[in-house]
């Protein structure tokens, strides 16, 4: 069964980390709750922070990663679904992992 706030809360881990901030931080973006709805505007408000501080190989991975998953955006956690927000999360901690 499908625990939105549970995937939520593994971007939020990401999130706080990536921005050494608490689950308030950067205007409650951080937060799990807000992540449930709104689970794109988290992971590229992490992903733009690195865009223009890595080499274009990374930006590419950035790119395809919004390319990828374009028709997601600006849908809740809810709306996605759990095997393909699974596969979001794997993919968006891919790319931070690595830079």
């Amino acid at each position: 069964m499908l625990k939105p706030h549970d995937y939520a809360f593994k971007i939020e881990v990401t999130v706080k980390a990536v921005f050494n901030c608490d689950k308030y931080g950067i205007g409650g973006i951080a937060d799990a709750n807000f992540i449930e709805k709104q689970p794109f505007i988290a992971m590229a408000l992490v992903l733009g922070n690195f865009y223009n501080k890595v080499d274009i190989s990374f930006k590419y991975k950035i790119d395809d990663f919004f390319g990828k998953y374009y028709l997601e955006m600006g849908k809740s956690i809810s709306e996605i679904g759990e095997e393909k927000i699974k596969e979001i999360i794997n993919d968006f901690n891919s790319i931070v992992s690595t830079i």
